[in-house]
């Protein structure tokens, strides 16, 4: 016969055990950068007048002209309306041009990242 205690014991034990797996409640759980969120990825290299962009599973980008970063991410990298994306600089970068490129993804419905 089962002993009823022992049983107990160690479903208890069972379930400290799996409690205890999983993220530490002893401090605030670490928040997420817009990085890691993103959907996205736009790299302005000012010295060669381009814009890489790339998905995060991707070693390496397309570099595509900064105008058609907009149409390159829906037309060719099909990423649906609402997706996040990131920018980031190689040094030398027009920020004017950047700022286009921005308003040309939002325009088309996607989410600058570091606004989030």
């Amino acid at each position: 016969m089962i002993d009823t205690r022992a049983m107990l014991a160690s479903t208890a034990a069972f379930i400290l055990l799996l409690t205890s797996c999983g993220q530490s409640s002893r401090g605030p759980a670490p928040a997420a950068s817009a990085a890691s969120r993103a959907e996205v990825i736009v790299t302005f290299d000012g010295k060669r007048r381009k814009c890489v962009v790339a998905l995060p599973s991707e070693a390496q980008g397309s570099s595509i002209s900064c105008g058609d970063v907009a149409s390159f991410v829906r037309d060719e990298l099909r990423v649906p309306r609402g997706a996040i994306y990131d920018i980031r600089k190689i040094p030398d970068v027009d920020d004017t041009e950047v700022a286009k490129v921005s308003a040309d993804l939002n325009s088309a419905g996607y989410v600058d990242g570091s606004r989030k």
